[in-house]
């Protein structure tokens, strides 16, 4: 879950839904850019179910043994979440191994290779084989575009990321420090994209990645107390 405290209460939003809208920025991706993912439909898959693994950790969302509220995607026990990540890598990669490539790379990125922790050893050791498997099975063309592909996915669920951590309409002072400079990929139109919320219910990129202005749509849980209920909220992003 992505986490929020605010006054009414604590905010969840699912990581599959997130994914779902860092698809919908990819899917939307402007016309005259020649590294577009937009026609590349297996790019698609992988930028919008990337976060397919939470989708059964997310359906009880875990609280933290000291009662200091949930667990988010950022502290969540690591030894449940790299089952997690595996287990829906191979989700993945029954559609369609390239997806699953750029999955298992995008999950693997989050650790240091030199890392001293055997789980995170074993993991990477893991995916590092399969990536090699199944780019085995691609075309020199597929190849070619595994790392574009994987820019796009990171920068995509960065956007995504950046409407759903911060409260609808925060100041760049108030933001989540992680984007305030800006979002790191580089592309052939822009060297740095910056992410401002001019309104409650509309985010700028500037310049802008996107064909035409997108709606989208953020579910969310809603806890106070023992009390819980679901709600959503729309943003344009432009």
């Amino acid at each position: 879950m992505i986490i929020r405290e605010t006054a009414k209460g604590t905010i969840l939003i699912p990581q599959h839904a997130h994914a779902a809208i860092s698809g919908e920025i990819a899917r939307h991706w402007r016309t005259d850019d020649p590294e577009s993912p937009a026609q590349r439909p297996e790019a698609i898959m992988a930028i919008e179910q990337h976060d397919r693994a939470w989708i059964p950790l997310d359906e009880m969302p875990k609280k933290k043994p000291d009662g200091g509220g949930f667990y988010s995607f950022i502290n969540y026990p690591l030894s449940d979440k790299l089952r997690a990540y595996q287990q829906g890598i191979m989700e993945v990669r029954e559609q369609s191994r390239y997806a699953a490539i750029l999955c298992s790379r995008h999950y693997c990125s989050f650790f240091p290779e030199d890392t001293d922790d055997y789980r995170i050893k074993a993991f990477l050791e893991r995916e590092k084989g399969l990536q090699q498997a199944d780019q085995q099975t691609l075309s020199p063309r597929e190849r070619e575009t595994l790392a574009l592909d994987q820019k796009f996915l990171e920068f995509c669920d960065d956007v995504s990321l950046y409407i759903c951590m911060n409260e609808p309409g925060a100041s760049k002072e108030e933001e989540v420090s992680w984007f305030r400079g800006g979002f790191r990929q580089h592309f052939s139109f822009a060297d740095k994209i910056i992410g401002a919320w001019v309104s409650a219910d509309q985010v700028t990129l500037t310049p802008s990645p996107l064909q035409s202005p997108l709606n989208v749509s953020v579910p969310m849980y809603i806890a106070d107390g023992n009390q819980w209920r679901e709600e959503k909220y729309w943003v344009t992003v432009t």
